[in-house]
């Protein structure tokens, strides 16, 4: 159906929740499994490998993006150097995950010092490229209920294996990384989502003044849940200009095209306007879902409001 919505949530649990109240409004609402598998290139090698390329090719050529590289690698090693001189091998790392990180970030005050704040991130960013640099170097496991981090091993920084995406050293090129000890590493991922398809009522329906609150509280990402409210929104208020179209005299689908070719039209009672950009085949999959919703009537072509 046209008028149909849908909106991806990360666990079956919260897709099955918000059916629920979707359904408690009388709309109707399926759940399907959605299943992505994608890969990223990167080049893989130590920081070592990986400074003195990058050494290299400075020596021939300005490149202000290699130059910024080799920055992060030296900021890399010597945040990694100062960790290591102060761990050991069987060393936990407490509150030391990339949850409890985040909750220590966020209980900054935001009114606090704009300095408290600038040494807060800067400590999250560190403590996560000091993990997810351990975990790519096979030198942590998870031990305890909690659960937490082991250190495995002590390693020279300029020992320790990194990777940066192909985009990142666009400038470097396949003969560049002859004898380097640099390799490509592809990595990949699958995702799994949980879609709920709502039907074409959603957009007439009462009672879902609330669903943004709803939404909150389910594990769904925010740009995905604020998409999703848009999106029945702006359909609501174009069923809202049809209907007024089709009250004023309009009865055909060409003229309701030929109308919504206005540059804008006002949004309810406010000072806002909003324009449609409508095909003719889209516009015809609203009103035939309109009618199958009781919203419209009509034969050979008119359209009456019921």
């Amino acid at each position: 159906m046209t008028l149909e919505e849908k909106i991806t949530f990360y666990s079956r649990e919260d897709a099955a929740e918000f059916q629920k109240y979707l359904k408690e409004t009388d709309c109707s609402a399926r759940i399907s499994v959605e299943h992505t598998f994608s890969g990223t290139p990167y080049f893989e090698g130590t920081i070592a490998a990986f400074e003195e390329l990058i050494s290299k090719l400075l020596a021939k050529e300005d490149d202000s993006d290699l130059a910024q590289i080799k920055t992060d690698l030296l900021g890399r090693e010597e945040t990694l150097a100062e960790f290591f001189s102060t761990h050991k091998v069987g060393d936990v790392l407490t509150d030391a995950t990339p949850a409890q990180l985040l909750a220590q970030l966020e209980s900054i005050d935001a009114d606090s010092n704009e300095d408290i704040q600038k040494t807060a991130t800067e400590k999250f960013v560190n403590s996560l490229m000091i993990l997810g640099t351990l975990e790519d170097n096979e030198l942590l496991k998870v031990v305890g209920e909690t659960p937490e981090y082991m250190l495995t091993g002590v390693k020279d920084p300029k020992e320790l294996r990194v990777m940066y995406a192909y985009g990142d050293l666009g400038g470097i090129a396949p003969e560049d990384l002859d004898g380097s000890g640099i390799t490509s590493h592809i990595r990949t991922s699958s995702t799994t989502g949980y879609v709920v398809t709502t039907g074409a009522e959603i957009v007439l329906a009462q009672g879902i003044d609330d669903m943004s609150d709803v939404l909150d509280h389910l594990d769904v990402d925010d740009d995905e849940a604020g998409r999703f409210v848009d999106a029945i929104f702006f359909k609501q208020a174009l069923i809202a200009k049809i209907h007024d179209l089709v009250s004023g005299g309009i009865t055909t689908e060409a003229g309701l095209l030929e109308a919504f070719e206005a540059p804008a039209f006002p949004l309810g009672e406010t000072e806002d306007v909003i324009s449609f950009d409508l095909s003719a085949d889209y516009l015809s999959g609203v009103i035939n879902d309109l009618r199958k919703q009781g919203f419209l009537k009509g034969r050979d072509g008119k359209i009456k409001s019921c």
